[in-house]
């Protein structure tokens, strides 16, 4: 498998592993070895044996973009023993040493019996190792979490019918793509998430603290400042907590969130703030940055309930409670706050000319009319309202908690938020057009500014998007290009307005 070097996922599973600063790894005979590179910052040394040339040119390349590598270099054996040994065979376990830890990248159906050394946990990656976004405990409890909670499955694949059924029975027709940790018996499974949880939950048991395989990891490939998330899973695969870490040590991504959050909640005040999902702790270990939360259930967005009555009062119950939002936040910004914030990434991005033809031109008119006004409505604004960022807390859909307040800014644009939840919950036109007109309304708002609002957002969400995932020219959805498809759905809900 081909793999970008520079995709943060692919040292993501080190949250299971027991991680410090004075930690010696040996990477050896492992057909993709570039995670290597994304553990430098963890430990003291990384030797990656038996990886072949292009490994040494990654590795270079890596360097020149100013990352921090100088733990890792290329050896032509092992040399010596390490705390940590990873590895695609067996036999790589002669160079671990006593107390340490072994990570073994397989492909078979179940774990293999290690003499001496006792099983920590096994993870499946879905949809595959390296490039995944969830590794599942290979266990009853967590394929029943990935096939009922967090539905990792299509249903309609093989897979995904069988896991209607039987969550392990799912399990046996995918592929296996293992990580599995063993470790010499008596050593301690201090790994990054288990210390994490301890200092943020600290009354639960040391007993409930060992048991890793307990914990879902689930990832993405955004950037840096996307973190990876722990999920721990009760005994029948109900997920009872989550943390949220950061990828790499020094990062004040998720201090900043945490701050921000409280400023959210005070700006809000207490009735509006009510449904803001927020971090009950903050810890930090070997610099490291974690937030724990307790994990908010959530009725379908989809089915038969969803369709006949959730989505009608959900859309509705959004709309008013981002009207409130915007009536209690707006406030005025001054002629350059005003350009830039709401104006300059507009004007950047259609001299871009990366918009197709039809949406450039509808662009230009949206721009003429944010122009033209004297005051343009500044609010407080989520910033990536889908669905997926939000918890249905009532099955009739009247009830919610939002989560993920990264992208948030008290001085958005409004209506945006609302548009790109209506797209998302793919509200039809007529309930769309409710939504819309009432939320204008409320702000005392002409219908047509609801082009020209969406267009400000887009254009400041662009941005933003290219800056954690660089467009690429050759792939029009790229970077900021991914919301041309939001776009297109956005479109069918303005039309008549």
């Amino acid at each position: 498998m081909n793999t970008d070097v520079n995709d943060y996922r692919l040292a993501d599973f080190k949250c299971l592993l027991p991680l410090r600063v004075d930690l010696r790894v040996l990477v050896i005979d492992v057909a993709e070895p570039a995670f290597a590179l994304h553990l430098a910052d963890d430990v003291a040394t990384i030797d990656v044996a038996g990886a072949g040339p292009a490994f040494a040119q990654a590795l270079q390349q890596h360097q020149q973009t100013g990352a921090t590598t100088t733990a890792v270099r290329t050896v032509a054996s092992a040399e010596g023993l390490y705390d940590l040994v990873v590895s695609d065979t067996v036999a790589a376990v002669r160079h671990l040493r006593a107390g340490g830890t072994f990570c073994h990248f397989s492909s078979t159906a179940s774990a293999l019996p290690i003499p001496g050394l006792e099983l920590v946990g096994r993870w499946r990656a879905l949809p595959a190792w390296p490039a995944f976004r969830a590794l599942v405990p290979d266990t009853a409890a967590g394929w029943q979490a990935a096939v009922t909670h967090f539905r990792l499955l299509p249903r309609r694949s093989a897979a995904g019918l069988a896991a209607l059924l039987s969550a392990p029975l799912a399990a046996r027709l995918l592929p296996v793509h293992a990580i599995t940790l063993y470790r010499q018996p008596g050593a301690a499974s201090d790994s990054l998430l288990t210390t994490l949880d301890a200092n943020l939950h600290g009354s639960h048991s040391a007993a409930e603290a060992a048991q890793l395989q307990a914990w879902m990891v689930v990832s993405g490939r955004l950037g840096p400042g996307n973190p990876v998330i722990g999920f721990r899973l009760d005994p029948n695969g109900r997920p009872l907590r989550l943390i949220k870490l950061a990828r790499f040590a020094g990062s004040l991504h998720l201090q900043q969130e945490a701050d921000k959050l409280q400023q959210i909640v005070d700006l809000l005040g207490a009735r509006l703030s009510q449904v803001v999902i927020r971090p009950q702790a903050l810890t930090r270990c070997n610099d490291r940055a974690a937030l724990g939360y307790a994990f908010v259930p959530t009725h379908d967005f989809f089915g038969g309930r969803w369709h006949l009555q959730a989505r009608r009062n959900y859309c509705l119950a959004m709309t008013q409670w981002l009207a409130d939002c915007a009536v209690d936040t707006r406030h005025a910004l001054d002629a350059a706050g005003t350009e830039q914030q709401h104006l300059a990434p507009l004007q950047r991005l259609l001299a871009r000319r990366v918009l197709p033809a039809d949406m450039q031109h509808a662009g230009s008119l949206a721009l003429q009319w944010l122009q033209q006004q004297p005051l343009l409505p500044t609010v407080l604004e989520h910033g990536d309202l889908g669905i997926y960022n939000t918890r249905l807390t009532s099955a009739d859909g009247s009830g919610f908690q939002i989560l993920d307040w990264g992208s948030s800014t008290a001085d958005g644009i409004a209506l945006g938020d609302l548009l790109y939840l209506l797209s998302s919950a793919h509200a039809p036109a007529a309930l769309a057009h409710q939504c819309i007109a009432s939320y204008l309304q409320q702000l005392g708002l002409p219908l047509a500014a609801a082009r020209p609002l969406w267009f400000s957002y887009l254009a400041r969400r662009w941005e933003e998007l290219d800056g954690v995932r660089p467009p690429d020219p050759r792939d029009a959805s790229s970077g900021g290009g991914i919301l041309l498809s939001i776009h297109a759905r956005v479109l069918p809900l303005l039309a008549g307005i």
